[in-house]
């Protein structure tokens, strides 16, 4: 779920206002404490007189699976990320579109996944799945159309909801605006269908909403699991016939991430002709950006043991306890208030690994920030009392394995959102190093 325009509008000028916060506080002594908090761990061994807690839990282990449909042109059409329940049965579908850039367009040269398959394979794609999601895969498959059919035929027909009609450019298939029932072959046929006046991105929404369609026909589940088989980080799933036989044995949820175009300008300046090449025609219209923010947001809420660490500084559980009403309030979604808070998280190089948006949970005055190790408590404020406001930052009585700090946000955080962004003493060009700029993608909302 994503804002309509003009809530992006605000979430946009949010973020900006807490980036340009988060750059105040973090300055020469951030610096220090980035890398005082990196020295320092969380569930290493600690005795009582050092300051930090002995005693540890462990973020819930999910099994992660990556699927590439890949077209009869030998293209690959569509990628999604399955991640299945603590308890091994259902899980969430995550779809991750083909012309998403791999690091999410914060390095020089653009790398867009579809054209990284095509150019360099399928372990270079899995590769760079991992890089843009921030997550490492227990299975990794590109299929074909006999074997799409092999893993979504036993659901039956699929009633789809498509959110504008299109055409296969390959086949001359149109398919209407509207809804729809696909037999197995046809929802193959609308997920690799070809664009032939466009970037492929412009399909995307059609395409999520055949993964929409998917896991709707779960429904409850179908099928079972044999007695005893229960998947753990010694033994995860051994293929994706297992992965799906777990999967579709429960409730499936789908969840479609925003894109955002990169400026074709950018795209023409940094995309190595090898990608370009394959990619071909309206190649600079073809890359486009996930946001980080919600990214993180995604995977941290259901695969939170599966999330990669690679920035210097403190990895981080976030707590919220915010409502739909409380996000109203700034005009935004309840999404788009914690990207924000991710957002300023990521600008100070801290790792947000877990998420955990609980609406109605006790929000207290002052964010709190439980550490891992009694030492972390002097960088915590260097980092964040800028951002966040009075902080108040106790040790955990119970650590997290892999976690140096828990935040859960407070009132005050709000309040400092809702305050109007101070005039800016500087001029409108962006220094070199900054995010570029980017355009909204149409009918990218999910």
């Amino acid at each position: 779920m994503t804002a309509d325009g003009g809530r992006r509008r605000r979430s946009t000028w949010l973020a900006l206002v807490a980036a340009v916060v988060a750059l105040v506080a973090t300055g020469v002594l951030g610096a220090f404490a980035v890398a005082e908090m990196a020295d320092s761990r969380a569930g290493r061994d600690a005795s009582d007189d050092t300051g930090r807690v002995v005693e540890a839990q462990e973020l819930p282990w999910t099994a992660t699976a990556l699927i590439g449909v890949m077209a009869e042109n030998g293209e690959l059409a569509t990628s999604a990320v399955a991640v299945l329940t603590p308890d091994g049965r259902g899980g969430t579908i995550v779809p991750i579109s083909v012309s998403a850039d791999t690091a999410s367009g914060t390095n020089i040269l653009l790398r867009p996944l579809g054209a990284v398959f095509t150019a360099d394979g399928p372990e270079a794609w899995r590769a760079a799945v991992e890089q843009v999601t921030g997550l490492s895969f227990d299975v990794a498959e590109v299929v074909d159309q006999e074997r799409f059919t092999q893993i979504v035929g036993p659901l039956g027909d699929l009633p789809t909801l498509f959110p504008f009609a299109f055409t296969d450019d390959a086949s001359g298939e149109t398919f209407e605006a509207g809804n729809t029932v696909l037999s197995t072959a046809g929802a193959y046929r609308a997920i690799t269908a070809v664009n032939g006046e466009g970037p492929e991105w412009y399909f995307d929404p059609a395409r999520n909403a055949v993964w929409d369609a998917i896991a709707d026909r779960v429904g409850a589940g179908i099928g079972a699991l044999p007695d005893g088989v229960a998947f753990t980080r010694a033994a995860p799933p051994g293929d994706l016939d297992q992965f799906t036989d777990a999967l579709f044995t429960a409730p499936v949820a789908a969840r479609a991430l925003e894109s955002i175009q990169i400026d074709p300008e950018r795209v023409a300046a940094e995309l190595p002709v090898e990608y370009s090449t394959v990619i071909g025609l309206g190649w600079e219209d073809s890359v486009v950006t996930l946001r980080r923010g919600e990214v993180v947001l995604v995977f941290g809420s259901i695969a939170p043991a599966r999330m990669a660490a690679p920035l210097e500084g403190p990895t981080i559980r976030l707590v919220s306890g915010y409502t739909d009403d409380d996000a109203a309030a700034l005009g935004i979604n309840r999404s788009d208030l914690l990207i924000v808070a991710i957002d300023v998280l990521l600008f100070t190089k801290s790792n947000v690994l877990s998420v955990v948006d609980q609406p109605g949970l006790a929000v207290p005055e002052r964010t709190t920030v439980y550490v891992s190790d009694a030492a972390l408590i002097d960088g915590v404020w260097e980092l964040y009392g800028d951002v966040f406001g009075e902080l108040d930052v106790r040790v955990a009585p119970v650590a997290i394995s892999g976690v140096d700090l828990e935040i859960t946000l407070g009132r005050e955080y709000l309040r400092r959102l809702a305050e109007p962004p101070a005039p800016s003493t500087t001029d409108d060009s962006v220094p070199d190093g900054s995010t570029p700029e980017t355009t909204d993608v149409a009918g990218s909302d999910s």
